[in-house]
């Protein structure tokens, strides 16, 4: 009776040790789930508002990139049981909403309610639809001032972000002030190369395997492309031109801007050539040719010999059909990598860029192909998490 005694309380002990240690697990598998519930209705609120406490937000200003940003922080509510929470950058991306952009602040919300420090600031380029290398010092002035809160552990910090946004995060986390100390970076519906970017943007054809793929991109792609690029022209008189030529695009494809393009000059008439370009054989001769500060802003904001000093863990997801950057983007920046930096890839079919949707059709087939692709999302939402809170 004695050594049965014995036996049950051996076993005791090694069922507490074992729960103790999968305790913080068991903790963000839960996290995780009301995360992903929350997730694909950014405008509404999920079950995990009604289950962890509000979170605090407080506006805040600091130096960075040569201008005074201005932020939202969100915290833990107060009496959280930690003093000090891992913490998160996350940008906006393109997007005219910037800091107030719907999905960014119910996602802010959301980690701050899961225990992470949330710093969102305003990017001003990009609210404008513009994407400038000195967007990355911004990124990396803002990873700087995260780290000074208080109420953050700075060896559990990392970026989060979106489409444009992902390049920029692994930009700033090769930025030698900052590089050794960034521990993860999420990237979502990111890119590797701007050139190709803009090849598929214009005709529609991506490389897969070496062979050239067609899938229709939006139409708005070319054209935002085209005003983020007039910055960077030198003539003033294309400026306008090519200004109104992209306006009346974005309006609709269709609209006839013959006239107006016919009174460019050499540098706009360049531009202009490849937005009308469909051949992705001729795009590359046609990009060469553009002016020498295009051709700089394409390498400066592309990853090409722009990653040796990453040593963050890079969480890249991409979704497969996004028709605004193709998903091969995403696989190109996870297989060129540097060594230091540990790599978690996933491909997605749920993700159109950065909106997430799952779809129930298609009877007990499509349930559970649904049902497959539920577990896959799960798994980047934990990886993000674990990031900080494992």
């Amino acid at each position: 009776m004695r050594r049965r005694r014995v036996s049950l309380a051996v076993w005791v002990v090694l069922a507490a040790i074992a729960l103790l240690a999968l305790g913080p697990r068991v903790r963000v598998a839960y996290l995780t789930t009301l995360l992903l519930l929350e997730l694909p209705t950014p405008e509404t609120d999920g079950p995990i508002a009604s289950r962890l406490p509000d979170p605090l937000v407080t506006r805040v200003t600091f130096e960075a990139g040569g201008r005074t940003m201005i932020a939202d922080v969100y915290r833990p509510a107060a009496g959280s049981q930690d003093s000090r929470h891992p913490g998160i950058v996350l940008n906006h991306g393109v997007a005219a909403g910037g800091m107030k952009d719907l999905r960014l602040t119910n996602f802010a919300d959301a980690l701050a309610r899961c225990g992470f420090v949330a710093l969102v600031p305003e990017f001003i380029h990009l609210k404008e639809f513009r994407v400038r290398a000195s967007d990355v010092d911004e990124m990396v002035g803002s990873y700087e001032y995260l780290e000074q809160i208080p109420a953050v552990d700075p060896e559990r910090a990392g970026f989060f972000g979106f489409s444009y946004a992902g390049g920029l995060a692994v930009l700033a986390a090769n930025d030698s002030r900052i590089a050794e100390r960034v521990r993860f970076c999420f990237l979502l519906g990111s890119y590797y190369d701007v050139r190709s970017i803009v090849i598929y943007a214009t005709t529609g054809y991506y490389l897969e395997g070496g062979e050239w793929v067609y899938m229709e991109p939006r139409h708005t792609g070319k054209w935002a492309f085209l005003k983020n690029m007039l910055g960077l022209v030198d003539d003033a008189g294309d400026r306008v031109l090519l200004a109104r030529i992209a306006d009346a695009k974005l309006t609709g494809d269709a609209r006839d801007v013959s006239a107006t393009a016919d009174s460019l000059g050499t540098e706009g008439a360049r531009l202009y050539e490849l937005m009308m370009n469909d051949d992705p054989d001729a795009a590359g001769r046609i990009i060469e040719r553009l002016n020498p500060r295009v051709l700089s802003f394409f390498d400066e904001l592309s990853m090409q010999g722009n990653t040796a000093n990453v040593t963050a863990n890079l969480i890249i997801t991409h979704g497969r059909d996004d028709n605004l950057m193709p998903y091969t983007e995403s696989i190109l920046l996870a297989e060129n990598a540097p060594p230091e930096a540990a790599v978690q890839l996933r491909i997605l079919e749920s993700f159109q860029h950065v909106d997430l949707e799952f779809s129930w059709e298609g009877g007990p087939v499509g349930w559970a192909a649904t049902l497959a692709e539920v577990g896959r999302v799960y798994a980047v939402v934990y990886a993000l998490l674990g990031q900080g809170l494992l």
